[in-house]
């Protein structure tokens, strides 16, 4: 699918021919900077440029949720995301602008310009995004004035051509004495020396007015030239403009470089009731009445049936004098034949039968523009559809900038007409969630915030999850037809066929958005159907998915009865089931598409997974937990995976089945362990296998829990236990022959042995591990197993050795969107680079180790890392970021209980104090943390070797003043702002 972004003018994206107007928010600033940028950039200078307001852990937060969001709109595929940089590359107006200026096209690079560059994005509030936008504003201007300048001057440019551009020169800076120069002399040449002398007059005045000067030298000798002035025809007064209009900036001008172009002579505008339609046409013909001679009119169709009665009400409107035998609408194609008139035709949907007839008027009047406002599509040829689509809302984190988003500002205006003391920043996060229901559809906006003058905005967005009552106008404000947004489905609802309602109703039980194959399969919703819904307004486009309008979508599952919502929602969970088993094999691999589809489809996939659980039959679960498991696991949604699969086991039928019970609680005490809850994931293992019958047959239950108390005696440091459950793990699954189980069980065991520093062993199972997943194709173990192999050669004193495993997994991480496997790899890279003395390389790495195991939630990542990056400070001589980074990391080991996390913070001291001048405490704490029981062989190896690398124990040195490991941490951690200056002084006393 091919994807072209247009930066120029209002930024839009086309794809497969669509062309969708990007909102001016966040999402689409950070879309058009990758978009323009198309290479790698890194998170940190994003989340910089776009929250500078935040603090940095803050802003990398709000872009990794944003990224994410991304990832769900049809151009997400050509996002790529790695844990410490994205790129987008996209086809570009930008990219093909440069081009063209670079190899002298002038004509290819002028028709690229529809616009200033990213017009509506200014942000005046972000200052880093506001320098950067006028940066490279001035610089494209500049290369496209330089193009424009040359052409107007070169006398082969048609003359037509050549004055347009130079109008164009003077909107873009009306001070611009070359562009008029050049546009005087193309006046000039083409025998309109009059023109010409009222352009320099004009000039001379805005001169004159705004910088008290007059034209210099060269332009007033080019206007002596032309001889003898003559006067001007004066200029039509402009229309007063529409008040309080919020918003739709983009579609104004969008919609008004349409009427501009030759080739269109109608634009549709579509959109459902109360998206705002007619306000909307109001304001562009405000916009281009001056530009047909206030030729322009707006003409309301609601309560018309015919076109000869549109016919009649657009001569009224324009002033003309029907008469004689001829049918009103011949009378006013023979009326507008010659005239540039533009028509406004407001709610045309009841007249679509009679839609020929106004392709008729059209042909018959070669000059005629028209605005059609619709919720259905005319069909006609030449029709120019223009989709309306809901106010930009904010996204959660936006509640303290609500008036950067168009919906959050109509919501608070209008409020504030009815409860003047609404404060929007108290009410902030309310606001936000009505916005974000509500789509940013206007009509519900206004209707919800006329309830502000009895209720806070809180209860009105509670009121509005629970159904649509506060959605009806109590008064005279809006006119019948929009007095409730019920009454507005329903004139809309009223225009569909039974098959078309049938369709509608069912579609209601879709969450997020579908695919035309999933409404075949759930909805029986024939292709020829949608495109009727969608020609109507009710069913909207976005890529390859389609979705309902939040509001619609409520309102039809009214019409949905008890029994057809019951075979829908069957339906619905037996399709969602079916495709999450199918790619059940491909989402544990880590494969990148899997992963993708059930990122899209999550919300569905949630609603028939609790269907499945609550009602419907129960075959598909298993399978559908082990997809949802990897998918969890891969992308480091641990939180949420743990909820769903621990309210499964809380459900009294999951409770009643035991052999589905203790699976799920597997799963769960699976994810517990992943969120480094050891003593509840211990528990719930442990309950599944009390419930498992010894003489069954190997279950995957039981080797899910065999394999979770084996990973949680690991990681809390009881190394022999882990080893003899690990190594009865390997024997049965051996027995049973699954080589997945037995690559993953290798690979752990490897683990266990170099913490118990059999470091021979631990290569040797390393490799075999390896070497099973490779043959198994099983991409997401390779990754994990390579990462594994590299701080293995660490732990050897190898760090050279671990570079290419690490790199391989690294590679394997971002093709297939393996986070939280990438957050372990650049923790291991870190470490590596230094080893190897690259502290720039050591800095970079931990930094985007932390970011990924930040997104993640991997905290024991995070206190490892944090520990880390201590020790890298120390080496850099930032004593305080060093101080910072050492008691983060070592405050969360602590609280995660696990002595495998302890040693870079214990290293990180001893580097600390040393740097504070205290050498030789700084070896006597190294031997003493060298003979720690509580910590694994391979980190007290290291901890030796560091040691060993400062001369060893001192001769004669004191024995350790007895501050046990228990204390000695937790006063590393609370006296760090002291510069541990006490604990420094009781360490060094002679006892």
């Amino acid at each position: 699918m091919t994807t072209r972004f247009l930066l120029f003018g209002a930024p839009s994206v086309v794809q497969e021919g669509a062309i969708v107007a990007l909102p001016s928010e966040r999402g689409s600033q950070l879309l058009v900077l990758l978009a323009h940028r198309r290479g790698w950039v890194a998170r940190k200078e994003l989340a910089a440029l776009l929250w500078p307001e935040h603090e940095s852990k803050l802003a990398l937060t709000n872009l990794r949720k944003t990224l994410f969001r991304l990832q769900e709109r049809p151009w997400g595929a050509a996002l790529d995301v790695l844990p410490g940089a994205v790129r987008l590359e996209v086809d570009t107006d930008i990219a093909a602008f440069d081009a063209a200026v670079g190899n002298g096209e002038r004509g290819p690079a002028l028709e690229l310009r529809r616009g200033p560059w990213l017009q509506g994005f200014d942000d005046d509030a972000n200052e880093p995004w506001t320098a950067w936008l006028r940066l490279e504003r001035g610089r494209l201007q500049a290369a496209w004035r330089a193009v424009a300048l040359e052409h107007v001057a070169d006398p082969l440019t048609d003359a037509a051509q050549g004055l347009q551009l130079a109008s164009r020169l003077l909107e873009d800076d009306p001070l611009d004495e070359a562009a008029l120069g050049a546009q005087m002399e193309k006046l000039a040449r083409s025998g309109q020396a009059a023109r010409a002398r009222q352009a320099y007059r004009d000039f001379a005045a805005r001169m004159a007015d705004e910088l008290g000067l007059a034209p210099g030298a060269q332009l007033q000798a080019l206007h002596d030239g032309l001889g003898v002035a003559s006067s001007a025809a004066p200029m039509p007064a402009p229309v007063a403009e529409l008040a309080g209009f919020v918003g739709r900036a983009g579609e104004r001008r969008h919609i008004a470089e349409l009427l501009a172009r030759d080739d269109v002579r109608m634009v549709c505008v579509t959109g459902p009731g109360g998206m705002g339609k007619t306000r909307l046409a109001r304001c562009v013909l405000h916009d281009l009445a001056a530009s047909h001679g206030h030729d322009a009119v707006f003409v309301p169709l609601e309560d018309l049936l015919s076109m000869q009665d549109v016919a009649t009400r657009i001569a009224r409107e324009l002033g003309l004098a029907l008469q004689g035998r001829a049918s009103p609408l011949e009378q006013l194609c023979t009326a507008l034949r010659e005239r540039a008139t533009l028509l406004v035709l407001d709610n045309f949907e009841q007249l679509v039968a009679e839609a020929a007839l106004l392709g008729e008027l059209l042909a018959a009047c070669p000059r005629l523009k028209v605005v059609v406002t619709s919720r259905v599509r005319l069909g006609l040829a030449g029709e120019q559809l223009f989709p309306l689509e809901g106010l930009p809302c904010p996204e959660p984190e936006d509640g303290d900038r609500l008036e950067a988003f168009d919906a959050a500002r109509l919501f608070i205006a209008a409020a504030q007409r009815v409860q003047p003391a609404l404060s929007p920043q108290a009410e902030a996060a309310a606001i936000v969630d009505i916005c974000r229901q509500l789509d940013g559809l206007p009509l519900a906006l206004e209707l919800a915030a006329a309830w502000t003058r009895v209720l806070p905005c809180a209860a009105i967005a509670a009121e509005l999850s629970a159904g649509t009552e506060l959605l009806r106008a109590d008064g005279a404000t809006h006119p019948p037809r929009h007095a409730s947004m019920e009454g507005v489905f329903e004139q809309s609802w009223l225009r569909l066929v039974p098959a078309e309602r049938d369709a509608l109703a069912r579609l209601s039980v879709f969450r997020g958005g579908f695919t035309a194959e999933a409404a075949r399969a759930v909805a029986a919703a024939a292709l020829p159907v949608l495109g009727a819904l969608a020609d109507k307004s009710l069913l909207r486009r976005d890529g390859p998915r389609l979705a309902l309008h939040p509001l619609v979508q409520q309102l039809a599952a009214h019409k949905l009865g008890e029994a057809a919502w019951r075979d829908t929602r069957a339906a619905h969970a037996a399709y969602f089931q079916h495709r999450l088993v199918q790619c059940r094999s491909a989402a544990e691999a880590g494969d990148r598409a899997s992963l993708r589809a059930i990122d899209t489809d999550l919300e569905n996939f949630r609603l028939a997974w609790q269907w499945a659980l609550e009602i419907g039959p129960t075959d598909a679960v298993p399978g559908c937990a082990e997809a949802l498991l990897a998918y969890f696991d891969h992308r480091g949604l641990i939180e949420d995976g743990l909820r769903w699969m621990l309210d499964a086991v809380a459900m009294p039928r999951v409770q009643a089945d035991a052999a589905l019970h203790v699976l799920l609680q597997s799963r769960a005490a699976h994810l517990s362990y992943r969120r480094d809850r050891y003593a509840e994931a211990e528990r719930l293992a442990a309950q599944a296998l009390e419930r498992i019958d010894p003489a069954e047959p190997e279950s995957a239950a039981r080797i899910q829990a065999l394999t979770v108390l084996a990973a949680c005696a690991l990681r809390v440091g009881r190394l022999n236990e882990a080893q003899r459950r690990y190594e009865q793990l390997l024997a049965r699954v051996r027995s049973e022959g699954q080589p997945r189980q037995i690559a993953g069980t290798l690979d752990n065991l490897s683990l266990v042995h170099k913490r118990l520093g059999h470091y021979d062993e631990a290569l040797r199972l390393s490799l075999e591990s390896l070497e099973q997943h490779r043959r198994i194709g099983h991409g997401a173990g390779v990754a994990l197993c390579l990462n594994n192999l590299g701080a293995l050669y660490i732990a050897r004193g190898e760090p050279a050795a671990a570079q290419a495993p690490l790199q391989e997994a690294l590679a394997l991480s971002a093709r297939d969107g393996l986070a939280n496997t990438a957050s372990m790899v650049y923790t291991n890279l870190s470490h590596s680079a230094l080893y190897l003395g690259d502290l720039a390389g050591a800095r970079e790495h931990a930094q985007r180790g932390c970011e990924s195991a930040t997104a993640v939630g991997n905290r024991s990542v995070s206190a490892w890392i944090q520990a880390h990056r201590a020790r890298v400070s120390v080496r850099e001589g930032d004593l305080a970021e060093a101080r910072a980074a050492l008691t983060e990391g070592l405050s969360t080991a602590i609280a995660l209980g696990s002595p495998s996390l302890l040693a870079p913070g214990l290293m990180a001291f001893a580097e600390l104090v040393d740097a504070q001048g205290h050498a030789t405490l700084a070896r006597r704490c190294l031997a003493h943390f060298a003979d720690l029981p509580d910590l694994t062989r391979a980190d007290r190896d290291e901890i030796g070797a560091l040691l060993a690398g400062r001369g060893g124990l001192p001769a004669g040195s004191p024995a350790w003043p007895g501050v046990a490991l228990p204390e000695l941490l937790n006063r590393i951690v609370g006296e760090a702002s002291q510069q541990h200056l006490a604990l420094i002084a009781q360490l060094t006393a002679v006892h």
